[in-house]
């Protein structure tokens, strides 16, 4: 099919009644000048590179289309963020203030100060960084960097911290790296344990696997796309309480508000010597992820509204800056904008709480709750990245997990077995094939896409089913306002056309952050690899000590459960002497510990050795989503 024909009257049909939807204040170009004010420098270089000449961020790719009018393919509403967003480069925000955005999904900002920067979300990789840091350099002077912010835990506002600066110089006392109470515990917790298990969904989530086109991806609704390359990490120096607090820096002084919301840990940072507050991720330029569809635990809404309620407290604030999106310029418009999304975020919440006592269960509610209009006409708080659907499903999940009371779900047979006895009770396939065709030609789409699940459930090589749904997945994102939900449908169609990606993933997980765990973490880690079948009627107890320090844990195989504990165990089978670096990648599945026989030294038993090897799972880089193919260790 070619790609013209892959649009469906129906769904031009919708992108045209949008187009005229009074909710939309279309007149108002207030954001084109915002994120537009003080463009030093705009790139024209095709592409980013890593060291091996790959990609790893599109500047031509985007520029062949994002310009006029929205196409047929795309939601107009999400056009028109997509066009802010490529409003990229070096700008300056206010004296002594400058951003790089557009070059990264986030935001990097760079302060001034006696003799250098401070640099606040040194952005995703270090790649993207080191460009960034460049265009500084170029444009506005070579200095220094004389320290390093983290507003908060997630990898896009930490990762290319390498591109920047270097682990000896934090070592060395000559830059301090300032975040929030719980900084790394929650890197672990969010982008750790789980990890391994998120890659795919967040593929689905930012379009990592798309065509930068009008029949892909066009935006991220954070910005246009998440950048590949290197991941990196250095454990933060200085830590802010939850009180608070004022640290100089070079001479600058940098005042810290504790502000958990959108990751559980973060702070805001006003400067008062320029008046720029800087919001981490918990305000930008449209809806926010109370949950987010690539997987995390559900936000505190309430805590998160609070957040932003505190921002408001700095009132001599002049320029409002975030980790993504553009600006916010004057007193009078950040005191509106603050005090919009506060209201935004705390509509969700109450709403969400009061259906909820009323008895709805999450799918109810979220086909039932809309933004007044008051909130709902402004463009800051549309869905491009959270949307209303999915946040309200998120914040009762928060309060009352994943059950919705019904004692008819307690239980509820798995989607393959449901999906064929649900098909025989609605006539066989065949039939069911043949209604689904009659209803995707009248546009009915969600019960459509509903209904082809069931089948590929049940018969996931079906073709003609297969063509069916990537084409009614296609409708679904084409017409999708969020950037998200428009990339997933469309990787799901992908997939049904494609199957999984043969290539790897452009983001593993993040190696450089648990490469620094403790030997006791690195195990723990290790335990979610033991295939707990394989592990039946198997015991042993492992000693680990570590090369050139004194540390030493212990593993116990017991009851098909790898225990850790810090410690030598008197009574353990085999003792094994390992480099830390050796224990991560083993950890993490890099290597086994047969291929570094001559780097380990082994006292004892070693058989048990081979036994914890046999024992443990190697995930696969892609597992299927949309096709429902069978999954390991599925009959």
């Amino acid at each position: 099919m070619r790609k013209k024909e892959l649009i469906t009257n129906h769904t031009k049909k919708f992108h045209k009644d949008e187009c005229s939807n009074p909710i939309f204040d279309w007149k108002n170009k207030q954001d084109f000048e915002f994120a537009s004010r003080g463009l030093i420098h705009r790139p024209d270089d095709a592409d980013i590179r890593n060291k091996d000449n790959k990609i790893v961020w599109h500047h031509e790719s985007f520029e062949k289309f994002l310009k006029g009018n929205s196409p047929e393919t795309v939601h107009p509403s999400l056009w028109r963020h997509a066009l802010l967003n490529n409003f990229r480069g070096l700008f300056k925000v206010c004296d002594g203030v400058y951003q790089v955005r557009g070059e990264s999904l986030a935001n990097v900002t760079f302060v001034e100060t006696n003799s250098g920067y401070v640099v606040i979300d040194p952005l995703t990789t270090v790649e993207t960084a080191s460009y960034a840091l460049q265009l500084l350099f170029d444009h506005v002077g070579k200095k220094k960097i004389v320290g390093m912010i983290y507003s908060h835990t997630h990898s896009d506002h930490f990762g290319g911290v390498k591109g920047m600066i270097s682990e000896d110089e934090v070592l060395q006392g000559n830059i301090k790296v300032i975040a929030s109470e719980g900084f790394t515990e929650w890197v672990l917790k969010e982008q750790g344990m789980a990890a391994e298990g998120m890659p795919s969904r967040n593929d689905y989530m930012y379009g990592e696997n798309l065509e930068v086109s009008p029949f892909g991806i066009v935006d991220t609704g954070l910005g246009q796309m998440i950048e590949g390359g290197e991941i990196s990490y250095i454990e933060p120096t200085d830590v802010i309480g939850k009180d608070g607090g004022s640290i100089k820096i070079d001479g600058l002084e940098f005042e810290f508000m504790f502000a958990p919301g959108e990751a559980p840990t973060g702070m805001h940072c006003y400067i008062p010597k320029y008046k720029p507050l800087h919001v981490a991720d918990n305000c930008y330029m449209c809806l926010h992820n109370v949950y987010t569809i690539r997987g995390a635990f559900p936000r505190d809404a309430m805590q998160w509204s609070d957040s932003v309620a505190r921002s408001l407290l700095f009132e001599d604030t002049e320029y409002l800056i975030s980790g993504h999106n553009w600006p916010v310029f004057g007193k009078k418009e950040i005191r509106k904008f603050l005090g919009e999304q506060r209201d935004g975020i705390k509509y969700m919440h109450d709403q969400t709480l009061r259906l909820m006592s009323h008895g709805y269960i999450p799918s109810e509610i979220a086909n039932k709750i809309n933004f007044p209009a008051s909130l709902a006409r402004l463009w800051h708080l549309r869905g491009y990245y959270g949307a209303l659907k999915h946040n309200v499903q998120g914040i009762y999940a928060y309060y009352l997990g994943w059950y919705d009371g019904n004692p008819a779900n307690l239980d509820k047979l798995p989607p393959r077995e449901l999906a064929i006895k649900t098909l025989e009770y609605m006539g066989g396939i065949n039939n069911v094939l043949k209604k689904t065709k009659i209803d995707f030609e009248k546009g009915e789409y969600r019960w459509v896409v509903y209904i082809l699940d069931q089948i590929l459930w049940a018969y996931p090589d079906n073709t003609e089913a297969r063509e069916l749904a990537a084409l009614t997945h296609t409708q679904l994102g084409f017409s999708s306002e969020n950037a998200t939900w428009r990339n997933a449908y469309l990787s799901a169609a992908q997939e049904l056309r494609e199957g999984i990606p043969s290539e790897g993933k452009n983001h593993r997980i993040l190696r450089d952050v648990l490469k620094g765990m403790s030997p006791i973490l690195l195990l723990n880690s290790l335990s979610i690899r033991v295939n707990g079948p394989k592990a039946e009627n198997k015991f042993f107890t492992i000693n680990w000590k570590i090369k050139n320090s004194n540390i030493a844990c212990h593993s116990e195989l017991t009851n098909c459960v790898l225990v850790n504990r810090e410690g030598i165990h008197n009574k353990a089978e085999v003792t094994v002497k390992i480099t830390k670096d050796k224990l991560s990648q083993f950890a993490l599945g890099e290597i086994k510990l047969s291929e570094i026989n001559n780097e380990i030294e082994v006292i004892g038993d070693g058989k048990k050795l081979n036994v914890l090897n046999d024992i443990l799972d190697i995930f696969p880089e892609w597992f299927p989503i949309a096709t429902h193919s069978k999954k390991v260790d599925e009959d």
